[in-house]
């Protein structure tokens, strides 16, 4: 597969949290850096390592640290149970292409995902605020499946909650077919490891009430689920919202050690990406339906970014 043109950039210098930041403080994003604040306050980091055959595990996929308003970290990192889910993440355990299916998932048989540089957010049409790199999702002999650009930004809803957008168009040359089961692919968030701990506290959620539940922990008819972490000091609620213009039918899964999501199946056609949106409401205590519902209105409402197929730039 051709790259686009995306610049390959310096890791940035890391920055010093020194405070969290108030309603209305202006995100900002470099070309090139790894990390996303709302004013000084770290609010998300990209993590992704050069593939190494010899460090598989360390280095097979990209995925997202996210923090709390507060400054906790809400997602987990490497290792504790299910090791392949690490804080916010996508792909789909059955890719399939020419005959062959790739786990883009689990990445246990030579599949990676490799981060291949970063873009300017101009290339899809989005403002100087997001961050945006080009992913590269491969087969075992390094042969590229599928093109990846990925668009993240934060932003602040009030001193207590924050917005995170995900944007993703992909990309093909050749048919492929992105498929799963609802446990197995999509985009999705991994709670704390503590959670799945033995004896410890789980995760809560709140769906809205069109919600339908389906064997295994499976639901549909939901625009939004939110998962409540039970955090010393205070709860945090993460809301996931489905944005307009995303393959209908969305499967979710929720688990009550902290992962949950939803997927969807679709074919990439050479020349026609398809870019898909998400938005995530990261908000510290508990919040009921009510005003999960209201978040999720306002959300929709204001939008990020177009979904759906998108023009090649």
């Amino acid at each position: 597969m051709h790259r686009r043109n995306c610049t390959r950039a310096e890791f940035a210098p890391f920055l010093v949290l020194l405070a969290v930041a108030a309603c209305g403080s202006a995100p900002r994003a470099t070309i090139g850096a790894d990390d996303l604040f709302v004013g000084e306050a770290l609010a998300l980091r990209y993590v992704h390592e050069p593939y190494d055959a010899q460090r598989v595990r360390e280095t097979c996929k990209v995925w997202h640290e996210l923090h709390a308003p507060d400054g906790r970290t809400i997602t987990k990192g490497l290792g504790g149970e299910y090791e392949h889910h690490r804080g916010l993440f996508f792909g789909f355990n059955q890719t399939k292409v020419g005959g062959k299916k790739f786990d883009f998932w689990h990445c246990n048989k030579g599949e990676a995902q490799r981060h291949a540089g970063f873009c300017a957010p101009s290339q899809l049409g989005l403002a100087d605020e997001w961050q945006v790199a080009q992913i590269e999702w491969t087969e075992p002999s390094g042969t590229i499946v599928v093109s990846e650009r990925r668009a993240l930004r934060v932003r602040a809803i009030d001193e207590r909650t924050w917005r995170f957008d995900f944007v993703s168009e992909l990309a093909a040359d050749r048919d492929v077919t992105l498929s799963g089961d609802p446990q197995h692919s999509g985009c999705q968030f991994r709670a704390l490891a503590q959670f799945a701990e033995k004896g410890s506290e789980k995760v809560r959620y709140v769906r809205p009430s069109t919600a339908v539940a389906h064997a295994n922990d499976v639901w549909t008819n939901c625009q939004w689920i939110a998962a409540i972490l039970p955090l010393d000091g205070d709860d945090v609620t993460v809301l996931r919202v489905e944005m307009p213009g995303n393959p209908d039918n969305a499967q979710w899964s929720t688990r009550d050690y902290g992962r949950f999501g939803a997927t969807f199946e679709q074919e990439l056609k050479p020349g026609v990406p398809l870019r898909v949106r998400y938005a995530y409401v990261v908000a510290i205590g508990s919040l009921d339906e009510a005003r999960c519902e209201t978040l999720a209105a306002q959300v929709t409402s204001t939008g990020g970014s177009g979904s759906g197929r998108a023009g090649v730039r």
